[in-house]
């Protein structure tokens, strides 16, 4: 018996030994929990049999619930994508492994037309040294504290002026049936007046026609991009495919209007004191000016416009948070354009690429890796915000004797531009845009949504409604008088 006590004991200790010895093995990909797949095609088909590119939102949001806060996916070709939902995971990808040039992904459609076209775009496709020059010298002007003031004073122009042109549209209510290509173009203007500075560009026919021929365009792009996404993009341009003509098409029309718009705006810098001037006494060749600003008023529209849509909706059926704006204004409103950003992230997926062989939590990852953040996903889980799928706006008040109910908040779970390096370059313009169209619009307008059916969310490499918004708006009574 005594002698049986020893053999089981030893055998107890080599299992130990064993099982310390096993753990301090690192953790690869091929150890990291994945969805059944097929060879060469992946998990492509259980993409498209859940509504392809339109849903990926939600498809990764049901993948994070079946397998956790980090799972890896092949959902087309060869490559495994790391997804990730934890906020722990979010703040170590972007504080300590991008790296000093973060490199992003970008859709296979827009990086083949610059390859195939030998387009050279602005601060969004560039990389290493170059984007680090440049982001440097765009960050002085863009993101410093000081300059809040001169923003706020091209974006509030812009939007009075929208806010006047809204009004003497809806003095006896109106019915807006596409307020997403309002914003559009609202959101365009602020850009371009923030370039400019005083100097706006001339109100002629002309230039608001080509303006509304650019707003229409740049739409198309993130629709065809969309309508492109998992099908084999190479194939389509080589086929010269439809669905890659109308991409080309809408490609190279928004380049040429933004290169003329750039071009004329670098004409009259001596008349402006926006970025354009800025960037010239900074010596930034012309060239590259164009290639940044270019870009710049592409990319104008999707966060801003989308982001006022949803919080619009949000207002339509919520009258007690349309009074707290009311009574409390920009103290108030900056709670609510967070609590809108936290429901519908423009941007539901944040990307990057390793720059080197690194341990992303327990996992030791290659060079090379492609990682994307859910924010959709981190921003609706009940363990980083209670009540998630509720529009509260007082959860982001800490002063707020209401939040005493709330018994999770990670603030850094909610990341609508970002963080590190390479976070939005443009959210102090965002945010500033935000507060004050908001303020302008519950002021001014008493709103409402009149669309019979549900409206949800779909991705379009942002989050957009799935059906136009019918709002209407009328001039608040005490206005009338």
């Amino acid at each position: 018996m005594h002698r049986l006590k020893r053999i089981l004991r030893c055998s107890a200790m080599r299992y130990v030994v064993k099982s310390v010895q096993q753990s301090k093995i690192p953790l690869t990909i091929a150890d990291i929990p994945h969805p059944k797949s097929l060879p060469i095609i992946g998990t492509k088909l259980d993409l498209i049999l859940a509504g392809s590119g339109k849903k990926l939102h939600e498809y990764i949001d049901n993948r994070h619930k079946q397998l956790g806060s980090i799972f890896a996916e092949r959902l087309s070709g060869s490559t495994e994508l790391i997804f990730i939902s934890d906020t722990a995971l979010i703040k170590s990808l972007f504080i300590n492994l991008e790296g000093k040039y973060p490199i992003h992904i970008l859709p296979d459609p827009w990086v083949l037309y610059e390859k195939t076209y030998g387009s050279h775009r602005g601060l969004f496709f560039m990389n290493g040294e170059e984007w680090l020059l440049n982001r440097r010298i765009i960050n002085k002007h863009l993101l410093r504290e000081n300059a809040d003031d001169w923003i706020r004073s091209a974006v509030n122009k812009t939007v009075e002026d929208f806010i006047e042109n809204l009004k003497n549209k809806t003095r006896n209510g109106c019915l807006i049936k596409d307020m997403e290509f309002e914003l559009y173009q609202l959101s365009t203007n602020v850009v371009i007046n923030v370039l400019l500075g005083s100097n706006s560009l001339s109100r002629s026919r002309h230039n608001e026609e080509l303006l509304t021929i650019f707003t229409t365009s740049v739409r198309k792009i993130f629709q065809t991009t969309t309508r492109l996404y998992a099908l084999p993009v190479n194939w389509c341009q080589r086929l010269n495919l439809k669905v890659w003509r109308d991409f080309k098409e809408c490609v190279d029309l928004s380049l040429f209007i933004a290169k003329k718009l750039a071009q004329e705006m670098i004409n009259h810098n001596d008349q402006s004191n926006g970025l354009i001037k800025r960037l010239m006494e900074d010596n930034m060749e012309e060239e590259m000016i164009i290639r940044i600003v270019a870009d710049f008023i592409i990319a104008a529209g999707d966060t801003t416009a989308y982001t006022t849509l949803w919080i619009l909706l949000l207002l339509s059926k919520n009258d007690e948070v349309v009074k707290n704006i009311r009574a409390q204004d920009n103290f108030y409103i900056k709670f609510v354009v967070k609590e809108a950003m936290r429901m519908y992230p423009v941007a539901p997926f944040l990307t990057r690429i390793l720059p080197q062989d690194t341990t992303l939590g327990k996992y030791k990852l290659n060079k090379g890796t492609p990682i994307i953040a859910s924010i959709y996903t981190s921003g609706r889980n009940e363990e980083n915000f209670s009540k998630p799928n509720l529009f509260l706006p007082f959860r982001w008040n800490r002063n707020d004797q209401q939040k005493q109910y709330l018994v999770n908040h990670d603030p850094s779970a909610s990341l609508p531009f970002a963080m590190g390096a390479r976070s939005c370059i443009g959210k102090k313009i965002a945010m500033i845009q935000l507060t004050e169209i908001v303020s302008q619009i519950v002021k001014n307008f008493d709103i409402k949504c009149i669309n019979k059916e549900n409206i949800n969310c779909i991705t379009s490499q942002v989050l957009i409604p799935d059906k136009p918004i019918e709002f209407v708006f009328t001039v608040k009574d005490d206005l009338m008088k």
